[in-house]
């Protein structure tokens, strides 16, 4: 919600969203986001109208609130634009303030909104169907019912793939914030340290710079005959058991700057590292790295997976894990393309691009993660951490 991005920015990517809905044959656009102090998914609402519910959800109760913790912009075709809100501008909204309405009944104007835009008996295409609860779109759907609907996801995704200068610069400044903050976690992990131990140092690098954690996926042990996991599904850095010396460490983390996305990983070992330690680290690095240097533009999402995915394959190590591609566009959220087999998105310059890979094999774990932007040469690094740690 940074003001580096000028207002008028906003009023164009709605302009092009207007477009893309005329050109699919609907006569406008529901986008609906849900943020209420948690990182949910906002991004799509945000990036119309620089604009974040901060309430938390809760269950409606007739006449008094409904939909609490969402956002919405009623986007027609022809005429202006309208921002529902649960809570007051904060001087940041990128829209005109006879364009805002703020109110507890948010089901309720949303419904009354999409009348007046004179939407009733159009076609409307839906974006963020994902966080709008079943109930609400249901009253919506009531209270106008001649209405047709369709999916519009992708005209948002598309949008929202290729950034602009401004939101490179955002995400360049949210990555080094990260980056510092990883580099705090590491240095933190020492023998005897707690997980907890470890995010509560990154955190104070993190909240100092006014940025927020979205998860910290850890993990310690040791591989070999005998092996060891320690992690905590709830949180992620619930374990109380300590790091020892011999063990290894994975951090995976990710959080957002004014609301752009940074996503970082790195791994080392407590104390001194073993051969075999290395090996899983230096595996996943040069995965990442094969992927990156296939970055050009004019090459697929699924080429760079290929090379990525490619190089770990010929290091000896399966394609196994939570995640199985290379990575993913980032920005508000997680965006466009992903860096998986079967996705044919073409690389353009402005594109902001993940890679990430986690090895594992005999108990032990390596753990690397970047993010570049795609420029008219190649690319442009913007992660900055330390990136090995023995």
């Amino acid at each position: 919600m940074d003001t580096n991005i000028p207002h008028v920015e906003f009023a164009e990517r709605r302009e092009r969203a207007r477009a893309m809905a005329e050109a699919k044959g609907m006569d406008g656009l529901l986008v609906c986001a849900r943020g209420g102090g948690t990182l949910d998914r906002y991004g799509d609402v945000l990036y119309l109208s620089n604009y974040y519910s901060p309430f938390p959800y809760i269950p409606d109760l007739a006449g008094n609130w409904t939909a609490r913790a969402h956002a919405f912009v009623i986007l027609p075709v022809k005429g202006d634009p309208i921002l529902i809100t649960d809570v007051p501008n904060d001087g940041r909204i990128a829209m005109p303030p006879e364009c805002i309405v703020y109110t507890d009944l948010v089901l309720e104007s949303v419904v009354e909104a999409l009348k007046s835009a004179g939407l009733e008996n159009g076609t409307v295409g839906l974006v963020g169907g994902d966080v709008l609860p079943v109930d609400t779109f249901m009253g919506i759907k009531s209270g106008v019912p001649g209405i047709s609907w369709d999916s519009a996801g992708g005209i948002l995704s598309t949008l929202r793939a290729v950034k602009s200068a401004g939101e490179i610069a955002l995400l360049d400044q949210s990555a080094k914030v990260g980056s510092r903050t990883i580099e705090a976690m590491m240095a933190a992990a020492v023998p005897g340290a707690t997980h907890g131990d470890v995010v509560a140092a990154g955190q104070q690098v993190l909240n100092a710079a006014g940025g927020v954690l979205y998860n910290s996926f850890m993990a310690s042990g040791r591989g070999g005959d005998d092996p060891v996991l320690v992690k905590s599904n709830f949180p992620t850095w619930g374990s109380s058991e300590p790091l020892q010396e011999g063990h290894w460490l994975r951090l995976g983390i990710s959080g957002v700057l004014n609301g752009y996305y940074f996503d970082v990983s790195r791994s080392k070992a407590i104390g001194p590292p073993s051969n075999r330690q290395i090996d899983l680290f230096e595996a996943a690095i040069a995965s990442v790295e094969a992927g990156i240097e296939a970055v050009r533009v004019g090459a697929t999402a699924e080429q760079l997976a290929q090379a990525g995915l490619g190089k770990q394959e010929e290091l000896g190590f399966e394609i196994k894990g939570v995640f199985s591609g290379l990575g993913h566009g980032i920005g508000l959220g997680w965006d466009s393309p992903w860096l998986a087999p079967g996705d044919a998105t073409v690389l353009c310059p402005g594109m902001v691009l993940n890679f990430e890979r986690t090895i594992t094999q005999d108990g032990f774990l390596g753990d690397f993660e970047e993010t570049v932007v795609v420029t008219e040469e190649g690319y442009d690094r913007l992660t900055d951490a330390q990136l090995r740690f023995w």
